[in-house]
């Protein structure tokens, strides 16, 4: 079926009370696995290309194939400008066919961050594209003053009054990347933000993440979940076992990445599961 907008698809997650993953891909495998096991499990997509793929070609012909993959399956599929960071990438997400962006201006003061989101805003709705953006930041590593960096619910309510965005991402505690101990999500201030905005919520930084938060934090409200690290982390780990297997031996570059797309489509369809408060594999 065609793309769907990001407000469509959410508007799914919200109904059904679930989140949908947000895999990040970064090329053909990593597509595949996300597509096909979404097709398999019958439950909405979204597809994202993190900013740095609009440095050159590949946004564009990740996009081309994207379009092509969600025209030959039966659920909903979003493609997603994920961490968006100037209004120049905004514009190339429009023109490649996206239909949904995130524009991340979290690290600008928040009279700033309401000013680029809202030109944001301006663009993507003209073209019927969603806009998600960020308030407050992901904790850095080794952070301790926590507090600094989360976000408030009152500015969050501000933040959506102003600048009519179609989702949220927030910081509850969460970070990119694997964590070096268990993480601290902060349930109670989600729970506000969700109760006092109106519009769906993102949790960034989905790695590592422990399931039972996850889980709880869909029942706070979340309605989208990034996932990067861990899908990139599984390709990284399939090709290092393929390189040993074949390492005396020459295999045709579909089939060596065969078992390496298995690994990542396996760790999709238990994060898909997790994620829809279903038990995973």
């Amino acid at each position: 079926m065609p793309l769907v907008t990001l407000a469509n698809a959410l508007a799914i997650a919200k109904e059904k009370n679930i989140a949908i993953g947000a895999f990040n891909i970064g090329n053909y495998e990593s597509l595949k696995a996300v597509i096909d096991c979404a097709s398999e499990e019958k439950l909405p997509v979204i597809v994202q290309i993190f900013n740095r793929l609009f440095n050159d070609d590949k946004a564009r012909d990740m996009a081309a194939l994207v379009k092509v993959m969600a025209e030959n399956v039966n659920i909903p599929v979003v493609l997603h400008l994920d961490h968006g960071k100037t209004i120049a990438q905004v514009e190339r997400a429009v023109q490649y066919g996206f239909t949904s962006v995130m524009i991340d201006a979290s690290d600008l003061p928040m009279e700033e961050n309401i000013q680029m989101t809202k030109a944001v805003v301006a663009i993507a709705h003209s073209h019927h594209i969603s806009v998600e953006a960020e308030l407050g930041r992901l904790l850095p590593k080794g952070a301790i003053d926590c507090e600094n960096f989360l976000t408030v619910p009152e500015e969050a309510l501000e933040f959506v009054k102003q600048t009519g965005i179609d989702a949220l991402a927030v910081a509850i505690g969460t970070s990119h990347g694997f964590y070096k101990e268990t993480p601290f999500i902060d349930l109670e201030r989600l729970k506000k933000i969700n109760a006092m905005v109106g519009i769906p919520i993102v949790l960034h930084g989905g790695s590592g993440t422990p399931d039972d938060i996850i889980q709880k934090s869909v029942l706070c409200g979340i309605r989208k979940i990034n996932l990067a690290t861990e899908l990139h982390q599984a390709y990284i780990d399939g090709i290092a076992i393929q390189a040993e297997i074949h390492k005396e031996k020459f295999s045709p570059i579909d089939v060596y990445n065969v078992p390496v797309y298995e690994k990542m489509k396996k760790l999709v369809r238990q994060k898909m599961r997790l994620f829809a408060l279903m038990s995973p594999e």
